[in-house]
This record gives C-alpha cells, structure tokens and sequence, in this order.
C-alpha cells in the first residue's frame, strides 16, 4: 500500500450515489456476509484449524476492501 502517511484513497463510482436514495434493509432481509461464508464447506483436515474458515474469509475480505491484491498483502492485513 502507499500514499502519503500510509492512507490509501480510493475514488468512489460515481454509479454508488444512486444508493443514497435506496431503502435500508429491514433486518433479516438478508444474510449477513458471516452467514453466507459459514455455507463455504471448509476443505481443512479438522487437525491444526485454529479459527473457522467464515472468519478467516472475512478477514480476508476486509483486506480485500482495503487494496490487498496478494495471499502476502491480506495476511499482512490481517
């Protein structure tokens, strides 16, 4: 990552501003992003898993989200 002081900016679409008027979901609505990573069957050997697999996509996701484009830049992230 780079920019000055180590902050990454990153433009917004301008396609996103269409959202400001959308409804907000009522709760149930839809599934949380844990809930659909959890239906991700977890190829692991139950043998050394530390944490779910749900969470480890998560914080995969996040790094994501914030520019990590390699396996190196999301585990640093995480």
């Amino acid at each position: 990552m780079g920019g000055q002081g180590g902050v990454v900016s990153f433009p917004i679409p301008s396609g996103l501003g269409q959202l400001t008027d959308a409804r907000p979901a009522e709760p149930g609505e839809h599934p949380s992003l844990l809930d659909r990573l959890a239906a991700v069957p977890d190829p692991r050997r139950a043998m050394g898993r530390r944490h779910p697999l749900a969470f480890v996509l998560a914080i995969a996701a996040c790094a994501v989200l914030v520019g990590a484009k390699s396996l190196t830049a999301i585990a640093e992230a995480a």
